[in-house]
């Protein structure tokens, strides 16, 4: 069996609704508790976390598996194994971005125009410190413990913070100059359980529910037919996720390729389909599925 850790606070509400779609619903006595049970055998408990403390409580081998963000993931640099990733965030189907922002009257446009010895407030001092460096950029890094916001100007010049729809920056009269990571969700294990073939089983078991109910919602799947003789063209159009499903019954010198994609990309990537060849794009949803590995 494996222990399991959530994330308290700000992923806690998509998480739970996650797990609840895959059909592996989180129980607890209150809104409040810090402790539940899954209805999953292989799951012994759960437990919830700051997302930060999560992959190291995964990493030293206190739980086997965490959800968490991959922010905290590269940020601790804890010894973590990632099993799964899910592009959401707190409030949309689109993965968070880890940014550099300054007052909307400052001249940067980027990170090069920032002076040397610029102090910058962020929850992210490990990324910040190695952003600057690789930049080339000597930065004072001031350590915030949230509402970082609030540390400009009395003590910082910019910040570096999370965003999803940078409502709360131009509350702040603040404007983005660099994206500095995009991150979403990951599923992420401890090595040794997941190099133990009972625990991994199961991981990979809770893993593929996941997976399921995250693409089901969030994915389209699309048909395409498009003439042999415009493979070349329609490929590169096709999404990551693809494959080539035969031959067209009907026709010999049309084939049909399919991939899955998220719904927002669909209007686009149709688009690009049909501008390079395609004969027709056919859209469907993606039921919930997944297959178990043995324990």
């Amino acid at each position: 069996m494996i222990s399991l850790a959530l994330p308290k606070g700000s992923l806690e509400r998509r998480a739970l609704e996650l797990f609840a779609t895959a059909g592996l619903p989180v129980r607890r006595r209150s809104d409040r508790s810090y402790r539940g049970t899954v209805d999953h055998s292989g799951v012994s408990h759960v437990a919830f976390y700051k997302p930060r403390e999560i992959p190291l409580v995964v990493g030293d081998g206190t739980f086997d598996l965490g959800l968490t963000g991959a922010d905290w993931v590269e940020e601790t640099g804890a010894e973590v194994e990632v099993v799964e990733s899910f592009d959401y965030s707190r409030n949309t189907e689109r993965p968070w971005r880890l940014v550099l922002a300054v007052p909307s009257g400052h001249p940067a446009r980027s990170a090069a125009d920032l002076d040397d010895g610029v102090r910058v407030a962020t929850e992210y001092p490990n990324i910040g410190r190695r952003f600057f460096r690789e930049a080339g950029r000597r930065a004072e890094v001031v350590v915030s413990y949230g509402a970082t916001e609030a540390k400009i100007p009395e003590l910082a010049d910019a910040m570096m913070d999370v965003v999803e729809t940078g409502h709360s920056l131009r509350q702040n009269d603040l404007r983005v100059i660099e994206t500095v990571r995009t991150c979403g969700a990951q599923l992420v294990a401890n090595p040794a359980a997941y190099a133990d073939p009972a625990r991994r089983g199961v991981i990979r078991n809770v893993a593929l529910l996941l997976r399921a109910a995250w693409v089901g919602p969030a994915h389209v799947l699309l048909t395409v037919r498009a003439p042999a003789d415009r493979l070349a063209e329609v490929v590169p159009a096709m999404p990551g996720q693809s494959w080539r499903a035969g031959a067209d019954l009907a026709d010999g010198t049309m084939v049909v390729l399919q991939g899955v994609l998220p719904r927002r990309e669909v209007p686009e990537t149709i688009d690009a389909l049909l501008s390079a060849g395609a004969v027709n794009v056919t859209e469907s949803g993606i039921g919930i599925f997944a297959t178990g590995e043995a324990g």
